[in-house]
């Protein structure tokens, strides 16, 4: 079997405030208006409360972090010491870099600024808007750096810690399979209904 790579020739990424005013909110909303990753797209988040960064981002990914501890039986006079490795939940991140753009009033910086410390929906497509793969959920907004070298294009890296865990859209636009947070898993009807039957 030949490797499968894939590269993003056109991403998109974009935040919105958490609204809890919001018309039948719910806090286990993991986008606005509690949609789900395969019906989401950039207008849902392009309101008042919300920016598409895309043209302003040059990196971006899903980052996860183990969470493991070791627990060490001291050896004894029958046996040598044992180490047993405990695993706890994943943690994730929105991580990236943005071109700095404190010239633009309403910009990305600004935006960034502004809503620290906030809670935001964010919308990670990595191919286009609406189409998996695509990811979606919640975080904390944290500025970004405001300066940096002379006479060079300024850029900010980001972590932006995502709570709780995010719902993921893998495959493409016919054979889409979402998983959920949650731990489940959903193949949107549309899609099923596009998929060829199995042989």
């Amino acid at each position: 079997m030949s490797a499968n790579v894939f590269k993003i020739e056109n991403g998109v990424l974009a935040l919105s405030m958490v609204d809890p005013a919001a018309v039948g909110y719910d806090e286990s909303w993991q986008a606005p208006g509690g949609k789900e990753v395969f019906e989401v797209t950039l207008a849902d988040y392009t309101t008042a409360n919300g920016n598409d960064i895309s043209c302003q981002v040059t990196s971006g990914a899903l980052t996860a972090s183990a969470n493991t501890t070791d627990d060490t039986t001291p050896a004894t006079f029958c046996q040598p010491e044992v180490t047993t490795t405990i695993v706890g939940v994943t943690s994730y991140s929105l991580d990236g870099t943005i071109l700095q753009d404190p010239q633009i009033a309403q910009g990305v910086s600004a935006f960034l600024f502004e809503h620290d410390t906030k809670q935001a929906y964010f919308y990670l497509g990595l191919n286009g808007d609406a189409t998996p793969p695509a990811a979606i959920g919640r975080l904390r907004v944290i500025a970004g750096a405001f300066g940096g070298d002379a006479r060079t294009s300024l850029t900010s890296d980001f972590t932006l810690p995502v709570a709780p865990k995010p719902d993921i859209s893998y495959g493409n636009a016919t054979t889409n399979r979402v998983v959920k947070g949650d731990g489940s898993t959903v193949t949107p009807a549309s899609m099923a209904a596009a998929a060829p039957a199995a042989l």
